[in-house]
C-alpha cells in the first residue's frame, strides 16, 4: 500500500507539472480499481511529457444570438481565472480548435501575462467554410464579443489573433461590427495574411478545372444563384458555393484583401480601419488599437513573385502606418502555420505578447 500511495504522489505530481488538473487526476484516482487508475495516469503523464506543449484546459460553452436556430460554442482558457481581458483566436480554412501547433503556448503566455484565450467554433469552422462568408464570421464573432462583455458587466477588453483566413474574419470584423464592440478591441494579430487569389497560382491548373469552376460560380452568381453549390468540391472534401468560391478565388470579392496586385489606393480601402485613425473615422471614441501584420518568410501559399517585405511595407502604410498603430513582422524562413523552423512558433508567440504589453 506505501509502494502503491507512493506511485500515486509521484505520477499526480508529474502531471500536475505538465498541466493536467487537478480534477482530471482525482476522477481517475478516484477509480474503483486503483490499479487501474495508476496505469490510467501513468500513461496519460507519459503522453502529455512527451508532446511539445502542455495540455491546454479550459471551458467549453455556448454562445447565440436570438435570430440563430442553434448556438456556438467558444474554448476558453484557462478553465478558471479572473481576467478582464480576452484574446480571440481566430483560424483559417478548414481549422477549428487547436488551429496550429502554437496555441497551447499562446494560450499559456495570455494567462500570465492576465489575458485569456477564447477559441470560437464557427458556423465556418472545419469543412463548414464552403457555405459560409467572411462577413457571417464577422456576425458570429460579434455576438461572442458581446456574451463575453455582457457576461463581465461592460468590464472587457479584447484582441484578435488571426491565423490565414482569420486574418481576413479579424479585418471584416473590425470594419462591420457595431462601434460599440469595435471600441472594445484593442489589438489585431494577423498571422499568415494571404490573398486567396494569388495562392491559386502557386499549384499549376494543368486541365483548366480552376478557370472552369470560377466560370461556372459567376454564371451562379449572374442568374441569382449565388448559393448554389459548384460541381466540384473545394479541396475535393468541401463542398462550396458560389458565391464564396468567387470570394475566394475571383478578383476583388470579400475574401480578396491582401493581393500584392492591388493599388496603394485600392489596399488603403480596405485596410484603411486597421489602424487607429481609421478606426475613429466611425468610432470616435476608440481608445486605441495595434495592429501587427504577421508574415511567414517561407509561406508555402505564397507565390516566388510576391515581393514580401515590401507587401509589409505597403500594408503597415495602408493602416495608417506606425503613428496609428500599425507594424509588420517577417518571421525567416517560416512556413504558412509556422509548423517549422522550430523557433518560429515561439517567435510569433513573443510578438504577440509585446504587441498586446504596448496596449
Amino acid at each position: 500500500q506505501e509502494e502503491a500511495a507512493a506511485c500515486m504522489y509521484a505520477t499526480r505530481e508529474r502531471l500536475l507539472a505538465v498541466g493536467v488538473t487537478a480534477a482530471m487526476v482525482g476522477a481517475l484516482l478516484s477509480r474503483r480499481r486503483v490499479a487501474q487508475g495508476l496505469l490510467a495516469l501513468s500513461r496519460l503523464a507519459s503522453s502529455a511529457a512527451a508532446s511539445p506543449t502542455a495540455p491546454l484546459s479550459g471551458c467549453l460553452y455556448r454562445y447565440k444570438h436570438p435570430s440563430w436556430p442553434a448556438p456556438l460554442q467558444a474554448f476558453e482558457s484557462p478553465a478558471a481565472h479572473a481576467h478582464r481581458k480576452y484574446c480571440v483566436y481566430i483560424g483559417g480554412l478548414t481549422d477549428g480548435l487547436l488551429a496550429c501547433s502554437y496555441v497551447e503556448a499562446l494560450g499559456a503566455a495570455l494567462d500570465e501575462r492576465g489575458w485569456s484565450l477564447v477559441q470560437p467554433v464557427l458556423s465556418s469552422s472545419y469543412a463548414g467554410f464552403g457555405c459560409s462568408s467572411l462577413q457571417r464570421d464577422a456576425d458570429e464573432l460579434a455576438q461572442l464579443l458581446r456574451h463575453i462583455a455582457d457576461r463581465e458587466e461592460g468590464d472587457a477588453e479584447f484582441a484578435l489573433v488571426g491565423h490565414s483566413t482569420g486574418c481576413q474574419d479579424a479585418v471584416t470584423l473590425l470594419r462591420t461590427a457595431p462601434p460599440e464592440l469595435r471600441c472594445r478591441v484593442r489589438a489585431a494579430v494577423l498571422q499568415a495574411p494571404v490573398s486567396d487569389r494569388e495562392s491559386q497560382t502557386v499549384e499549376q491548373d494543368s486541365d483548366g478545372s480552376r478557370g472552369r469552376l470560377l466560370a461556372e460560380a459567376e454564371a451562379k452568381l449572374a442568374a441569382g444563384e449565388g448559393e448554389a453549390l459548384l460541381s466540384q468540391k473545394y479541396y475535393g472534401f468541401v463542398p462550396i458555393s458560389a458565391s464564396r468560391f468567387a470570394s475566394l478565388v475571383g478578383r476583388d470579392g470579400p475574401d480578396d484583401l491582401f493581393s500584392s496586385d492591388f493599388t496603394d489606393e485600392r489596399l488603403a480601402a480596405k485596410l484603411g480601419h486597421m489602424g487607429l485613425a481609421g478606426q475613429r473615422a466611425t468610432a470616435p471614441s476608440h481608445p486605441g488599437l495595434r495592429t501587427l501584420f504577421c508574415f511567414s518568410g517561407g509561406d508555402e501559399y505564397v507565390p516566388p513573385s510576391v515581393d514580401v517585405p515590401l507587401l509589409a511595407r505597403r500594408f503597415v502604410a495602408a493602416a495608417g502606418g506606425a503613428e496609428n498603430g500599425a507594424s509588420a513582422l517577417i518571421l525567416a524562413g517560416a512556413s504558412h502555420n509556422l509548423a517549422k523552423p522550430p523557433r518560429a512558433a515561439g517567435e510569433f508567440v513573443a510578438a504577440v505578447c509585446r504587441t498586446l504589453d504596448e496596449i
